[in-house]
């Protein structure tokens, strides 16, 4: 979990806007094998010139986008972050790129999503950040948001399963103690890999596989079934 969140979660879209600035710097330092990290993200997109729609779960500064732009420079990106000061961010660093951007101040878990309107759903490094139930519900938002064959490519956090459940006990303590409201706050519960499969799984996506894995970073992939 995140350094001394433990005693004062902060308020999630509070959390990053303070943190914007340095927030790609920070990345950079704290992200094993950052560049082959990224590239990886990129890895199962297919290269094309057409239009096509990418759905970016909690997009930030939107440092993932650099490896998608060169393989499908003239796609229409739908950023989604709770950030105003990142979004703003992502939008200046690429004020010149040939893809076409809407940037959405919403929650991901909250906002609406057109059926079966996305070919690529990618999350990088945000998703850690939601409990299994939670991570579920989205899971099965973004399986409806694609189109089928449409592939979710989630770059994250993977832990240990002993970890995951410490980091769960961990959690439990701090709503039994009062720390937590209603109030979506910033707290790191990533989960092992084999839980990560199970809820893609139950969510409804096929062929789960772990692109790369670089220590506690990795990239899942998952396909939505041409057919239910």
């Amino acid at each position: 979990m995140s350094e001394n969140q433990n005693h004062h979660p902060e308020e999630m879209a509070a959390f990053f806007d303070a943190r914007a600035d340095g927030y790609d710097r920070h990345m950079k330092n704290t992200v094993a094998e950052y560049n082959l990290f990224y590239e990886a993200v990129a890895k199962p997109i297919l290269p094309t010139e057409e239009r096509i729609r990418i759905l970016d779960l909690g997009c930030g500064t939107g440092l993932e986008l650099k490896e998608i732009i060169k393989k499908t420079p003239q796609a229409r990106v739908t950023g989604i972050d709770m950030s105003r000061k990142m979004l703003d961010l992502l939008a200046e660093k690429h004020k010149n790129s040939t893809i076409f951007l809407e940037l959405i101040q919403d929650s991901y878990e909250t906002v609406v999503l057109s059926s079966e309107a996305y070919d690529y759903a990618v999350s990088v490094m945000s998703v850690h950040h939601l409990l299994p139930d939670r991570k579920l519900a989205l899971y099965k938002k973004v399986w409806s948001a694609l189109k089928p064959g449409g592939l979710y490519i989630e770059g994250d956090y993977v832990v240990t399963p002993a970890t995951e459940r410490a980091l769960m006990a961990e959690y439990l303590e701090m709503l039994d103690s009062g720390q937590l409201t209603n109030t979506l706050c910033h707290i790191d519960i990533p989960f092992s890999v084999t839980t990560q499969f199970a809820l893609l799984q139950e969510a409804g996506f096929c062929d789960i596989d772990v692109q790369v894995r670089f220590k506690n970073n990795a990239v899942l992939v998952a396909l939505k079934p041409l057919k239910p």
